[in-house]
């Protein structure tokens, strides 16, 4: 469990690591409208997506260390004491092909923006493409969401009966509704507030499972048994 337990603490590293990058891109996305006006912006944008893309890769590389070493060894873990535990493992096989993709999108939008010889064209060019794999690699990572983090909370909640665990999962499926409807753009005024709430649920988490960790060691039974 504690395997687990900083699997969580590292998610909530890369979604800080995420909100910041979102910020660069929202000036991307102002420079990008001030360089339709004025052209000489446009280096600006430039810098901005340069920012937002590095800072974005960072955070994605930050979830796929926590998920691929924490997260699902974590899960493995527990599915071999409660086969309910299973799918939760499995799913996270979309979590991580789903930031796959994310990440290689995010590579070659840099990439593009690095050799085209055309300010406008690279901005936009790069732009567009890391939109487009943000959407795919999100949509997969969605399903993974759902599998991995909300039914794992309710199912530890469901063993251990603790309510920090089901608070937790509360908060990922708002988070994954609002990210949801984000995509498809009908929450806007909801920037940032699903990253947020999954924020809060990471912390809920890690809180519960160090609570279960602590009584663990206190009980007679060893915590290899859990």
């Amino acid at each position: 469990m504690r395997t687990l337990r900083s699997g969580f603490l590292y998610l909530l590293v890369g979604i800080i690591m995420f909100v910041i990058a979102a910020e660069a891109g929202y000036l991307f996305s102002v420079y990008l409208f001030d360089a339709l006006i004025e052209p000489a912006g446009i280096i600006y944008a430039i810098y901005a997506l340069i920012v937002f893309g590095l800072l974005m890769l960072v955070s994605y590389v930050i979830f796929l260390y926590a998920i691929f070493s924490k997260i699902r060894p974590g899960f493995r873990q527990l599915s071999q004491i409660d086969g309910r535990f299973r799918i939760c493992y499995t799913s996270t096989t979309f979590l991580i092909a789903g930031l796959l993709i994310v990440v290689s999108g995010l590579v070659v939008a840099a990439i593009i923006g690095a050799v085209e010889e055309r300010p406008a064209i690279a901005a936009l060019g790069g732009s567009m493409l890391a939109f487009g794999v943000m959407i795919i690699g999100g949509i997969i990572s969605l399903i993974g969401s759902v599998l991995t983090y909300v039914l794992g909370a309710f199912k530890l909640h469901n063993r251990y009966q603790n309510s920090l665990y089901m608070a937790a999962g509360i908060l990922f499926v708002i988070d994954i509704l609002l990210t949801f409807l984000g995509l498809g753009g009908v929450l806007t005024a909801f920037v940032g507030l699903d990253r947020i709430l999954a924020a809060v649920g990471c912390v809920l988490m890690y809180m519960a499972l160090g609570d279960k960790i602590n009584k663990l060691s206190t009980a007679t039974t060893t915590p290899a048994q859990e």
